[in-house]
């Protein structure tokens, strides 16, 4: 079983698995078609995501942050996970079609200590970007505290169907969330939901100003 670094860890990899497989526009179309579906539905999203997939717990955040991905096109990178469009390294095509590249698992980098776990959570989490669309988008403060309410007590089910919409909403505002810390705490809420949601309502209101008292 991983550790939680090396599951943190993962979730970059995976993020910018996606991206690569997004610079090829019919992969992207194909990967964008699963937004809100259950992993059962997506089986034109299988060929590009279930070698990495296929065992792993809570496998459909794996293909929703895909889709999410997809949707905001190659260029909505992670800040840190931005893969190197000149690098052809892991590339594989199969056959003749243009469409079906895999890429090599990236490996995190071989490091003397362990990861600082506090680097990872000091990085926004979907609280956190809703905060940012307040700041600087223009969201109103109270209606995003209330989508954010609804969002942490939604069913996993339901949380995943309604997520694309303020999802896309933040990209055509031209916010991205950072999508290697959404994955993780989509693949933690089946068993974590209640300190997810406390982990993205700290951050929401920590960034926000309080209400004024009448």
């Amino acid at each position: 079983m991983p550790t939680a670094a090396e599951h943190r860890a993962s979730c970059d990899a995976f993020v910018a698995h996606v991206h690569i497989l997004c610079t090829e526009p019919g992969v992207r179309v194909r990967l964008s078609r699963g937004r809100g579906r259950p992993v059962e539905e997506c089986a034109p999203m299988d060929r590009y995501l279930a070698r990495r997939t296929a065992h792993r717990t809570g496998r459909r955040a794996y293909y929703t942050v895909a889709s999410l991905i997809a949707t905001a096109g190659p260029q909505a990178h992670t800040p840190g996970v931005r893969p190197d469009p000149d690098d052809d390294a892991g590339l594989t095509t199969l056959g003749d079609d243009p469409e079906v590249r895999l890429v090599a698992p990236v490996e995190p980098a071989p490091a003397s200590s362990p990861p600082d776990p506090a680097a990872w959570f000091a990085r926004p989490n979907f609280g956190a970007t809703l905060a940012t669309a307040v700041h600087r988008a223009g969201h109103g403060a109270e209606r995003t505290e209330d989508l954010l309410s609804v969002l942490t007590r939604l069913s996993d089910d339901q949380l995943h169907r309604r997520l694309s919409a303020p999802v896309t909403q933040l990209l055509k505002d031209g916010i991205t969330p950072d999508w290697g810390v959404l994955l993780h705490d989509l693949v933690q809420r089946p068993h974590q939901r209640d300190q997810v949601g406390l982990r993205w309502r700290d951050a929401f209101y920590l960034a926000t100003p309080e209400p004024r008292r009448s």
